[in-house]
Order: structure tokens, then C-alpha cells, then sequence
């Protein structure tokens, strides 16, 4: 089939940016909205993961039902948007209320729940509007608008957080609503006739899962990805903690301390994809995560300062460049296409159920350590872990030249 021109490359991933906005928005600012209630930080990681937690059991649910919607004018992926994007938007409205704990509770509930509605069937897209040469490419691009997502959050955070905090959920909220929108009237889906039908039967769960284990490249992925987001959820919701309680700084000035690793990566999350062209995704993405975990294992130790802090995090943004760019893309070779929403959904459930569990860990020991610094430690061990089992992962083992059928995209009509 014929590649994705650069504009629509571009407009496809947009979405990444609004998914990416509030991904950073609630990894950075939920720890410090919490500390406002009287949690502990075992409990300050759960809850500011949350959406991971709640989100990993919707999303393979999610992704299965777009597999299986009917022919409509708006596709099987996008209709998702129009329930899961405007209910997240007014779950952080009601946030930024500072409501009793008890609701705040309830409402990151419903927020992760229809965050997840959307983001399945997002991700789901990219293996039928894509050619397996140019996932790579895409998903450079896709990381961009990424870090570009989350330099606006912090962006925010900064200029706001201190004076008004309201007003900051409000834009995150009108920031994710617009870029799904440009997404959703910009990107065709591909006929629901050009991607193959599924027998329609019905099976067994022993059934579903010997067809499961018996995709050993699928496991080995998903084992990888479960070590490396395990170790990634343990870090991420501590970094402005860790510049407040470690290195002295006001909080406001703590959410800076992320952005060197958003600026890293937005600067090589592109090169990062062209280079799987000519190297291949998993010999890229393998170096990244063992990039990641060396540093974070290493500068969670001899990191004393500030400036150290800023030179650590931009080595880190190069790693989160390459992780970031790969990882998907990476997945959308194993996977079938005629079930890329339920086994996008299945990989999101593993790393959905990771992440709140290495903020949970890393909360753990940092109240038993009384520092954050050997949880970052653990975390950093977790993502080698993640590497050494990539390694042994084979995505040319795992499809067969059906499953890669050729697709048509189109640009600019808003049916389906």
C-alpha cells in the first residue's frame, strides 16, 4: 500500500499530543495536588497512576469491541473519541474543584476509565493506516508530538501552577479535546471491507489463551514491556518530589526538572524512527531501554545538584526518545491486524497494570527509606531487566504474509 504522506503523518498524530499532555499533566502534577490530602507516598503513586491501573482492564475490552464494531460512516476506531475525549476533559474540570478525597477518588476513576476508551482505539489505528518500513517513521513522529504534548504541560505548570491552579486543568482539558479533534476529522480509517473478518464464532477462554501462548514473540513483548514499565511507573510520578524533598527546590521549579529528558526526547524521537530504516526497531528500541535503566540506576545515586539533575534528565530524554518512538510500532509487527484493538488493548493492559505497581514499590520504599533515591535505583534495575528480555524477542518469527494484507488511507473526509 501506498505510505502516509508527511501531512498526514503529522495529523495523525496530533492525538498524541492531547493523550501526552494529560499523561504528563497527571505524572507530574497529580503528586503534588495530592500532597494537599493526607496520603502517604505509597498511596500519592497509586493514585497519581491510577489511570494506568483502571486503564489496563478497560482497554483490551475497549480495543476487542472495535474490532468487532459495525460498518459505520466513522470507522471502528473513532467513534471511541467522541465518548472517551470530552468525559476525560470534564473528569479534570471536576478536579480542578479540589474536591473532598473520597470524590477525588471516584473521579480519577471515571477519568481513566474513558481516557482508556479513547486511547485503544487511537493506538489501534496504527498498524492499518501504516506499512510495517514505515511504522518506524511514524512512530518518530508520534513521540514527537509526544514531548511536544508534554512540554505544554509543564510549560503550564510552570506559569501557572503556583498562581492559579484551576485554570491549568482547564487548558490541559481544552488541549486534549482540540488535538483528538484534528485527528478525528482528518484521518480516514480504512474500508472495514480491506481488513480481513473475523470468524465469528464463539471460543473457549482455554481456547483464547493456547492461541495467545502460543504467539511466544507476543509473550516475550509483552514480558519486556511489563519489566521496563514496571520500572519507568516506579520513577515517573516522583521526579518533582525528588526535586523538592532531594534537591531543595521550590515546586514550581521542581516541574523544570522534567523538562530536559521532554526536550531529548523531542529532539531524537524522529531521528530515533528513521533509524530503524536502517537498523531495524528492535536493535533501537534495545538500546534506549538499556540506556534508560543505566542511567536512572546510576543517577539516582551521584545526582547532588540541580545542573547534575538537568545533565542526567537530558541523557534520559534520549532514552525516552527511542522507547517512546518504538515501542508501538514494535508491537504493530507482532500483532494481527484484524485484532490490532484487542491485542493493542492487551499490551496496554500489561503496562497499565506495571506502572501503578512500580509507583506503588517505589512509594513503599522511599516511606521505608525515608529517600526516593533507591527507589529510583529499583526502578532503573527493573528497566535492565525489561532489556535483557527483549533481546530475545523476534518480531520476523511472529505473522505470516496474511496477516499483513494491504490497507488504503485517506485524508481529509469525515465519514468512514
Amino acid at each position: 500500500m501506498k505510505p502516509l504522506s508527511t501531512a498526514q503523518i503529522l495529523l495523525y498524530s496530533a492525538a498524541s499530543l492531547g493523550a501526552n499532555l494529560v499523561y504528563m499533566f497527571t505524572n507530574a502534577a497529580f503528586p503534588l495536588f495530592l500532597s494537599a490530602y493526607p496520603v502517604s507516598n505509597m498511596m500519592v503513586g497509586f493514585l497519581a497512576q491510577e489511570r494506568s491501573f483502571v486503564g489496563g482492564f478497560v482497554q483490551p475490552v475497549v480495543g476487542a469491541i472495535s474490532d468487532r464494531l459495525p460498518p459505520n460512516r466513522l470507522g471502528r476506531r473513532r467513534p471511541f473519541f467522541l465518548i472517551g475525549v470530552p468525559l476525560t476533559a470534564a473528569a479534570l474540570i471536576l478536579l480542578s474543584t479540589r474536591p473532598p478525597l473520597w470524590s477525588v477518588v471516584a473521579i480519577l476513576t471515571v477519568f481513566s476509565f474513558f481516557l482508556a476508551v479513547a486511547s485503544d482505539p487511537y493506538m489501534a489505528m496504527l498498524p492499518e493506516i501504516t506499512t510495517h518500513e514505515q511504522r518506524g517513521r511514524v512512530g518518530g513522529f508520534m513521540a514527537l508530538f509526544n514531548m511536544l504534548g508534554a512540554i505544554m504541560a509543564i510549560a503550564l505548570a510552570f506559569l501557572l501552577w503556583d498562581s492559579n491552579q484551576s485554570l491549568v486543568f482547564w487548558l490541559v482539558s481544552a488541549g486534549l479535546v482540540a488535538a483528538f479533534a484534528i485527528t478525528f476529522f482528518t484521518i480516514k480509517e480504512p474500508p472495514l471491507s480491506a481488513v480481513r473478518e473475523r470468524h465469528k464464532s464463539r471460543i473457549s477462554v482455554g481456547a483464547y489463551l493456547r492461541d495467545l501462548f502460543e504467539r511466544r514473540e507476543l509473550i516475550k513483548y509483552l514480558a519486556a514491556v511489563f519489566f521496563f514499565w514496571l520500572g519507568n511507573g516506579g520513577i515517573t510520578p516522583f521526579v518533582t518530589r525528588f526535586g523538592v524533598q532531594i534537591l531543595g527546590v521550590e515546586e514550581n521549579v521542581s516541574f523544570l526538572l522534567v523538562l530536559p529528558a521532554i526536550v531529548g526526547a523531542a529532539i531524537f524521537a524522529v531521528p530515533a524512527g528513521l533509524l530503524t530504516e536502517r537498523l531495524g526497531k528492535k536493535r533501537v528500541l534495545t538500546a534506549g531501554m538499556f540506556l534508560f535503566g543505566l542511567v536512572t540506576c546510576v543517577g539516582a545515586q551521584i545526582v547532588r545538584n540541580v545542573p547534575q539533575a538537568i545533565l542526567l534528565m537530558a541523557l534520559v530524554g534520549i532514552a525516552n526518545a527511542v522507547t517512546t518512538a518504538l515501542l508501538a510500532p514494535l508491537l504493530a509487527d507482532i500483532i494481527p491486524r484484524e485484532r490490532a484493538g484487542e491485542f493493542t488493548g492487551l499490551g496496554a493492559l500489561v503496562w497499565s497494570l506495571a506502572q501503578p505497581l512500580g509507583a506503588m514499590a517505589a512509594g513503599s520504599m522511599a516511606d521505608a527509606t525515608g529517600t526516593l533515591r533507591w527507589a529510583f535505583t529499583a526502578g532503573g534495575f527493573a528497566m535492565l531487566v525489561g532489556f535483557a528480555v527483549m533481546l530475545s524477542v523476534h518480531p520476523e518469527r511472529s505473522t505470516s504474509p496474511d496477516e499483513r494484507e494491504p490497507v488504503v488511507v485517506t485524508i481529509g473526509a469525515r465519514g468512514g
